[in-house]
């Protein structure tokens, strides 16, 4: 029986109808850089701050592995680890004991319309009875009528444990994957509808049950989730963004009424809530020119990386903005946590990488002059409250931010020929030593299945995975093994095991009962 209504799954999707942006485009403005407000100096006497805990530094050994092309980390429940690979005909999901590494079961997994932007990723829920349950897409026919597109898809439920299948809904063209309603339990997904527009749907995995349209998600016109409970909408020519709270719109307001004139998720976004703080923190790409972003290499211009990309603090009761930091993205920083940030109640500062200055020149897409830096900040105020020293940019990978898993506490700051370990509380150097080991993470990409919706663009049939991990030192440089220390930096233990997706492997460590 469905008993609540809708949310969201925290993802990236550019709308298919409109077929919007090239993806190197989109990367390249999504992509996070350096500067805090104008006119607000960084505090020079940094607030009273305790170090982080102390790392253990013994070196630890796999308990077991298994080789597998992982295209992202696993999600861990009830003693099994769901692992997303590459193989020949496509992704494949795999499900393994958590406690031996034995393979439970595997399925074919489709990447739908989120594809290619939209890291592909597990996702497991709860169903009404709290059993776990696999959650994606797989292919299927088109109907006759198939709307001049080949993917159509059908989302599926599998029991996590047994691989026994769960549910099995119809064709459909989803534009958003499967994702736990209100985070937690049952399926909900979105797809196109009949007429116009999208739908969210909402099916009890268990009973079959499925409800859909007003009654999950009153929103009208072509919506998507960027955020909890937060999605965006575009209706008329006009992007909105919508607090949707349980089957209500809290409030809808213009997307450029908040990031300013040229905001568009469609040049990527990333958005961070807290609860404790009654606040969104997000990012936006930002088109300053007067013709679309698909026509950017066929222009001549210079395009400002200040003037290209925003983070906005604003209430999540109400919209109402807070504050803006011009040039900057959080997207740099979704490795980083926020267990042990100012966000969830701790005492470090949550950060964001700013463009300095420089521009990317067109139709050849160089960068030229910029520089970036990583900015701690108040969540409040937006007000810079220490910065890393400015690196430079030759590509929008550059960030200034090496990218690590964590809680909050500790980032490595710079680039991986010359950076530093910082304390997010004061952006001081922290106190590691040269024993100490990190968990640094890396893109993947993987071959998406034929005909897809971007098939005449370059690079159109290669889509986002996730990350793969590799042990590293507070440098940022590959470390030759994980120590205790850095497993405690790995988020989702289970059975006090650390399941973690290396390059070209799946592997387990055994967690210190000490530092569990």
């Amino acid at each position: 029986m469905i008993q609540s209504r809708s949310a969201r799954f925290i993802a990236r999707w550019k709308p298919v109808l409109s077929g919007i942006v090239a993806v190197g485009v989109a990367s390249l403005l999504s992509a996070c850089t350096m500067i805090p407000l104008p006119g607000i100096p960084a505090a020079t006497t940094p607030p009273p701050s305790t170090s982080p805990v102390e790392r253990s530094t013994e070196i630890t050994t796999a308990a077991w592995e298994v080789p597998l092309d992982a295209i992202g980390q696993p999600v861990v429940a009830d003693g099994v680890a769901l692992v997303y690979a590459s193989s020949p005909t496509g992704v494949n999901a795999h499900a393994f004991s958590v406690a031996d590494g034995k393979q439970l079961w595997t399925q074919p997994v489709h990447p739908g319309l989120d594809a290619p932007s939209v890291p592909l990723e597990p996702v497991v829920t709860r169903t009404a009875a709290g059993r776990s349950a696999a959650i994606f897409l797989q292919a299927t026919t088109p109907p006759p009528n198939n709307s001049g597109f080949d993917w159509w898809t059908a989302p599926v439920a599998f029991d996590l444990a047994t691989g026994k299948e769960l549910y099995r809904g119809r064709a459909e063209l989803v534009s958003t994957r499967p994702f736990a309603c209100d985070e937690f339990q049952d399926m909900c997904f979105i797809a196109f509808g009949e007429t116009s527009g999208t739908v969210e749907h909402w099916v009890d995995v268990e009973s079959g049950d499925h409800l859909s349209g007003p009654e999950v998600n009153p929103l009208t016109g072509h919506f998507r989730p960027v955020g909890k409970e937060l999605y965006s909408v575009l209706s008329g020519g006009v992007e909105t963004l919508a607090h949707v709270s349980y089957g209500e719109v809290l409030w809808e307001v213009e997307m450029e009424s908040i990031f300013g004139k040229g905001a568009t998720t469609d040049l990527g976004w990333h958005f961070t809530y807290s609860e404790k703080l009654d606040l969104y923190v997000g990012s936006v790409g930002i088109n300053p020119t007067n013709f679309a972003p698909e026509e950017f290499t066929e222009q001549t211009f210079s395009l400002n990386l200040r003037e290209s990309t925003k983070t906005v603090g604003f209430r999540a009761s109400s919209g109402r903005v807070l504050w803006t930091a011009d040039g900057s993205q959080l997207e740099c920083a979704k490795t980083v946590g926020t267990a042990s940030s100012k966000l969830e109640g701790g005492d470090a500062f949550p950060v964001r990488c700013e463009y300095v200055d420089g521009s990317v020149e067109f139709p050849a897409g160089k960068y030229v002059g910029g520089h970036s830096k990583v900015v701690g900040y108040d969540p409040i105020t937006g007000e810079a409250v220490w910065q890393s020293k400015p690196v430079e940019v030759h590509s929008w990978e550059t960030t200034g931010l090496i990218p690590s898993a964590g809680h909050g506490d500790l980032v490595i700051a710079g680039t991986y020929y010359s950076s530093a370990l910082l304390d997010a509380r004061t952006g001081k150097p922290s106190g590691a030593s040269f024993d100490d080991a990190f968990v640094c993470t890396k893109a993947t990409t993987y071959t998406m299945p034929p005909n897809g919706p971007n098939k005449d663009q370059p690079g159109g049939d290669i889509g986002a995975g996730s990350l793969v991990a590799f042990p590293c030192l507070k440098s940022g440089s590959p470390a030759p093994a994980f120590t205790y220390g850095a497993l405690t930096d790995v988020s989702t233990p289970d059975q006090d095991m650390a399941v973690i997706s290396l390059e070209g492997k799946v592997a387990a460590y055994k967690l210190l009962k000490d530092f569990v």
